[in-house]
């Protein structure tokens, strides 16, 4: 078996994962961009304490999507039944290959989360005894969990849950002839439905109103500083990659530029480059924000994101005309 791979996202590293599994060499940034990883959502729902600001798209859609560019065959498997969902997995394992399952970490052994979190994602890659091994994002690698934890784990409810879905991909049809134009349609697809979003909390038209209700926190929030330092802690250090998902996606510019030789690519993932430090400052006037600096924070945080709306629009504006 190829060696484990433990990236920034949790989606990604498990389907970099996967495609090892199947002699196929992916890096990550290239698997995020292929999956038209790069997105942004607003949601504040009234059962929350806070507001969440997401960066990429919706959870399950970069597998579905990275495995169509590709040309790979995606197999998702979900049942309500979790011994079949056990015996499944086992057997999946038994045949050699690596699955993707999306759970709840809250549940598993070795997690220290303080919050339940539905649509977490991991490579499983066998099991010993009592206790499945699975592949981990960062510093956590390669971990084991018990049966009785990971069934708790995938049948979790909750948002964005999807009890015992586990994903499992074939390669024969992966053609690498076709990865430049598999680059030109994702970030064509990309940029389209950033531009073109079905409701104004997302996209650059999400941005922008992220700037307007921002200025409202101090006032709306029950505990402003506590919000605030979630969103912060998320945007940066919750998966991301830094720079809430744009390093990514500038890395993976990059690297569609010299496959596909479109010089645009370049030059607009040096604009993400530093376009996701913006986000990192942003991230960082929130989680660092007090009780006596919150107003002045939300006010200058508000402000970039602002820009940040005008800045992601222009450059997703060429990423669409250089792609068509």
């Amino acid at each position: 078996m190829p060696a484990h791979f433990s990236g920034h996202h949790c989606e990604s590293t498990a389907l970099v994962n996967m495609l090892r599994n199947r002699g196929v060499e992916l890096s990550e940034p290239m698997v995020f961009g292929l999956g038209q990883g790069l997105s942004f959502l607003y949601w504040h729902s009234k059962q929350m304490p806070g507001p969440f600001l997401g960066g990429r798209v919706k959870p399950d859609h970069l597998m579905r999507n990275a495995a169509g560019a590709l040309g790979a065959g995606l197999q998702e498997e979900q049942t309500g039944s979790r011994s079949k969902a056990e015996r499944d997995l086992v057997e999946a394992l038994d045949d050699g290959d690596v699955v993707g399952l999306k759970l709840d970490r809250y549940y598993l052994d070795y997690a220290d989360e303080s919050h339940h979190f539905a649509a977490h994602y991991v490579a499983c890659v066998g099991y010993e005894d009592d206790r499945f091994v699975v592949v981990e994002t960062g510093n956590l690698g390669v971990q084991t969990t018990s049966r009785k934890s990971m069934g708790d784990a995938r049948s979790a409810k909750g948002p964005m849950s999807s009890r015992n879905l586990s994903f499992r991909i074939s390669a024969e049809a992966y053609d690498p002839a076709a990865l430049p134009g598999g680059c030109r349609s994702s970030i064509h697809a990309t940029a389209h439905d950033f531009l073109n979003p079905p409701i104004t909390n997302m996209g650059f038209k999400g941005i922008a109103k992220t700037s307007s209700l921002m200025r409202t926190w101090c006032d709306s929030l029950e505990d402003p500083t506590h919000a605030m330092g979630l969103v912060g802690n998320s945007m940066e250090n919750g998966g991301t990659g830094g720079g809430f998902f744009r390093t990514l996606w500038a890395d993976f510019l990059q690297e569609a530029a010299a496959l596909t030789g479109v010089a645009a690519y370049d030059t607009v993932a040096a604009e993400y480059r530093r376009m996701s430090r913006r986000w990192t400052e942003v991230a960082d006037l929130l989680r660092e924000a007090d009780d006596s600096s919150m107003r002045k924070s939300a006010e200058a945080a508000a402000s970039l994101v602002g820009e940040l709306a005008v800045e992601e629009r222009a450059a997703m504006a060429e990423l669409e005309e250089v792609s068509a």
